[in-house]
């Protein structure tokens, strides 16, 4: 029997999973309009197959028209757009186009990156933060596609990151330094729980230098909240109505630090004097604040991620090393 009859089909490819061929199609061509439990059974009978559309295959072929693809969760985190500024000045002239991806979930990932269609007519892929699943590593090696990490680490791509634990350590002494005595951290729930999130590197950093300075940092003053601004104001607000309220409050974002300076003005507290507050990123917004931070590079990332991406598209084979670059304290009236 011909290679050409072994080749398992899109027929194939919906007996597995029991679907029609046209949520086989749909599920390839359009993920997120699949339901799902639908979406994941799917993927899994053409990993399991080794199903190749001829699309696919031609769109491989027609690599090097000179496009990469960014998966970031821009809508989420302002600072991602400083980071995607940073690949696009870093692309000027260099005649490769920037396929840019809003990615808000742990699911949205999975779905952008384990199904076929984020190989399609790219020369590479940087992941901004992004949860990146065992599926989805296997599909962007399977398909030779280079790749490069930034805010993350893993499965032996290439990366850059800040280095959140010693930002987590510089606010720790802004605020030791400031003279408070008690310690709140705010940051972001996490939808993934083994994800090592900047976050979680962030507050581990804050904790031992507390510790080390012989200050115990109490898990309990550790406040999780969503994306949304008030939510995390009202979050704070309970924090300073507790019996042992705050004095020091270190933030995983800038965001998050104007919510818990909002938080601590509508309470009647000045900042710093009742309330130092230490944010991190140093944005536009930290600047109109007039907040203490931490400054990560964010441009350099995105600039560093496409040199060392486009290294990798012009030789796969070319040994590049992952980077942990510095962070700096901003200080300013907010501590």
């Amino acid at each position: 029997m011909s290679e050409s009859r072994l080749r398992a089909t899109i027929y194939d490819v919906a007996e597995r999973a029991g679907v029609s061929i046209g949520t086989v199609s749909r599920t390839l061509n359009a993920p997120g309009k699949v339901a799902e439990l639908t979406r994941r059974r799917v993927l899994d009978a053409v990993g399991e197959l080794g199903f190749t559309p001829d699309e696919v295959a031609s769109c491989r072929a027609r690599r090097g028209a000179g496009r990469i693809g960014v998966f970031a969760p821009f809508t989420s985190y302002p600072s991602f757009g400083e980071r995607l500024a940073g690949v696009l000045a870093a692309a000027r002239g260099s005649n490769i186009g920037v396929v840019v991806c809003d990615v808000r979930s742990a699911a949205e990932s999975a779905a952008a990156l384990e199904g076929l269609p984020a190989l399609r007519s790219l020369d590479g892929v940087m992941l901004m933060s992004t949860p990146i699943s065992e599926k989805a590593a296997a599909a962007l090696k399977k398909g030779r596609l280079p790749t490069v990490l930034v805010d993350g680490t893993g499965f032996g791509f290439p990366s850059v990151t800040s280095d959140d634990e010693l930002g987590g350590a510089l606010a720790a002494q802004a605020l030791l330094a400031a003279g408070k005595q008690h310690f709140a951290f705010l940051g972001h729930q996490q939808l993934q729980a083994a994800l090592e999130s900047p976050s979680r590197r962030r507050l581990r950093g804050f904790a031992a230098a507390l510790k080390a300075s012989g200050r115990d940092f109490d898990p309990a003053a550790a406040v999780l909240t969503g994306r949304d601004f008030a939510a995390a104001a009202a979050a704070v607000g309970e924090l300073l109505a507790s019996p042992q309220p705050p004095d020091g409050l270190f933030a995983h974002t800038d965001e998050l630090a104007a919510a818990a300076r909002l938080a601590a003005i509508r309470r009647g507290l000045r900042v710093p004097e009742d309330l130092a507050i230490v944010g991190f990123d140093d944005s536009t917004l930290a600047e109109a604040l007039e907040l203490t931070t931490i400054r990560q590079p964010l441009r350099e990332t995105g600039e560093w991620a496409f040199r060392t991406l486009l290294s990798l598209i012009q030789d796969p084979a070319s040994p590049v090393p992952s980077v942990t670059l510095p962070v700096t304290l901003v200080r300013r009236r907010s501590a």
